[in-house]
C-alpha cells in the first residue's frame, strides 16, 4: 500500500498534526511515507476554518505558542501582523484574524505536498464512506477512492441537531455557526426591525457568544427582552489558564508540557463576560431562563430560534469489511479512544488505524476530557503521530 496515511478534513485540527509533526523534526518522515489529505472545499481561498465574526476564546500564543520558529512555518511567523501579536501574547484577537493566519500555513502545507511526489492535499474530495478492512482503509466519495494502512479523522464538527419533539419550522430556526459566520445578519435585522423576539436555544460557549454577536452587530434595534435564552442550568464557567491571575478550581487541569488548561469546560473570554454581565443586570436587551428550553410559546409570537445547543462530531459513513455500518463509541457528544491506543473504538475495543482529532475528537484523561486539546500543541496530534509513524 503506497499511502500511510489519510486524512479526511483539513481544516484547524488536520493543520495541528502537520505542525505538530515539524516541531518534533517528523514532517519530511510524514510526507515521505506517503500521505493524502481530502478536503470538502472546492478550494483554500473558499476555505474558512475559525472564520467566525467573534472574539478567539483564548490567547492568540495558544494559536502561536506550537509553531517551530525555525521551522517550515517560519515565514508565516516574520510577517508584521504576527510579529505584533507576538509582542502582546496574551491579547485577544478576531477569529476572522486566526482564519486569515491559518490559510497561510495552510498553504505552506500545500506548497510542501505539491513538491513531494507521495503526499497530496486534495480539494472538492468529500468524503461519503470509509470501509475498515484488516488491512487498512478504503475512503470513497464521487471522485474515487482512495486506501491507507491509517487513518485520521479531522472532519470538524457540525451543531447539535434539534431533537425530534424540539422540531420547528425551517423558516423559524437559525443554526448559530451561520451567525457566528455573520452568513445571516439580513435575517436577523429583518426580525428585530419587525419587533419580534431573538430566542437562543442552549447554555453552550456558542451560544453567550451569539448573544454577544447581536450585543454587537443590533444594538440599535435591540429593544428590552429582545434576545430571550433558554438554558437547561446555569452554564459553568471556565476557571482559569497560567495566563490569568484567578486560581485554578478543583477540577482543572493543567498540561505539564504547555501549561494549557482544559479549555472546552464552561465559558470563557467574551462569551464568558456577556453571561455575567446578564445577571449582573448590565444587559436589559437579554432575559435568561434557567431551566426553560420550551422555545414554542416564543415561536407562537413570531420569534425567530437560533439553536446553539452545542456541537457534533460531523462523521463519513463507516463500514467495516461486510459493508455493515459501524458505530463509534460516544460520550457527552464526543468519540471516545481507546485509553493506551489512542484510537477510536466501536463497543469499547479500538478500532486499528483509526484515530481522531479536533472538537468532538479530544482525548480523555479519566473521566475528564484530556487537557492540551489545543490543536496547535495539544497531546492528541502527538499521540497519532507516535502511533502512525
Amino acid at each position: 500500500m503506497d499511502t500511510l496515511l489519510q486524512i479526511i478534513g483539513f481544516g484547524p485540527a488536520a493543520l495541528g498534526l502537520f505542525i505538530t509533526a515539524d516541531r518534533n523534526g517528523r514532517l519530511q518522515q510524514l510526507l515521505d511515507c506517503g500521505l493524502q489529505v481530502h478536503e470538502r472545499s472546492a478550494s483554500l481561498e473558499q476555505w474558512d476554518g475559525l472564520g467566525y465574526e467573534i472574539e478567539a476564546n483564548s490567547p492568540i500564543a495558544d494559536f502561536l505558542g506550537g509553531i517551530r520558529r525555525d521551522g517550515v512555518f517560519a515565514q508565516c511567523l516574520d510577517q508584521p501582523q504576527v510579529q505584533r501579536w507576538l509582542q502582546v501574547p496574551e491579547q485577544v484577537v478576531p477569529l476572522v484574524q486566526v482564519s486569515a493566519f491559518l490559510r497561510q500555513l495552510a498553504q505552506v502545507i500545500i506548497e510542501r505536498c505539491q513538491a513531494h511526489p507521495r503526499a497530496a492535499i486534495h480539494f472538492a474530495h468529500g468524503v461519503e464512506d470509509v470501509r475498515c478492512e484488516a488491512d487498512g482503509f478504503t475512503v470513497s466519495g464521487g471522485w474515487g477512492n482512495s486506501s491507507s494502512r491509517y487513518l485520521v479523522l479531522a472532519c470538524g464538527a457540525r451543531v447539535r441537531e434539534l431533537q425530534p419533539q424540539e422540531a420547528m419550522p425551517a423558516t423559524s430556526v437559525l443554526c448559530s455557526d451561520r451567525v457566528l459566520r455573520g452568513r445571516v445578519d439580513p435575517i436577523l435585522r429583518q426580525t428585530l426591525e419587525q419587533g419580534r423576539p431573538v430566542v437562543v436555544l442552549g447554555g453552550s460557549h456558542s451560544a453567550f457568544s451569539v448573544v454577544g454577536y447581536l450585543l454587537e452587530r443590533f444594538t440599535g434595534l435591540l429593544g428590552l427582552g429582545s434576545i430571550q435564552v433558554l438554558c437547561r442550568r446555569r452554564p459553568a464557567l471556565w476557571a482559569a489558564s497560567t495566563r490569568v491571575a484567578a486560581p485554578l478550581g478543583a477540577q482543572d487541569r493543567v498540561d505539564e508540557d504547555s501549561g494549557e488548561v482544559n479549555r472546552f469546560c464552561g465559558l470563557r473570554g467574551a462569551a464568558q463576560d456577556t453571561l455575567l454581565q446578564i445577571e449582573a443586570g448590565a444587559r436589559a436587551s437579554v432575559v435568561l431562563h434557567i431551566g426553560s428550553t420550551d422555545p414554542q410559546p416564543w415561536l407562537a409570537r413570531g420569534a425567530l430560534l437560533i439553536n446553539a445547543t452545542g456541537y457534533r462530531p460531523r462523521l463519513p459513513g463507516l463500514l467495516d469489511a461486510q459493508g455493515r455500518q459501524l458505530r463509534l463509541d460516544q460520550r457527552d457528544g464526543n468519540l471516545c479512544k481507546h485509553p493506551q491506543s489512542h484510537e477510536l473504538t466501536v463497543g469499547g475495543q479500538a478500532v486499528r488505524g483509526l484515530f481522531g482529532t479536533g472538537l468532538g475528537f479530544s482525548d480523555r484523561r479519566g473521566a475528564t476530557l484530556e487537557v492540551g486539546v489545543n490543536f496547535f500543541h495539544g497531546r492528541c496530534a502527538g499521540n497519532i503521530l507516535h502511533a502512525v509513524l
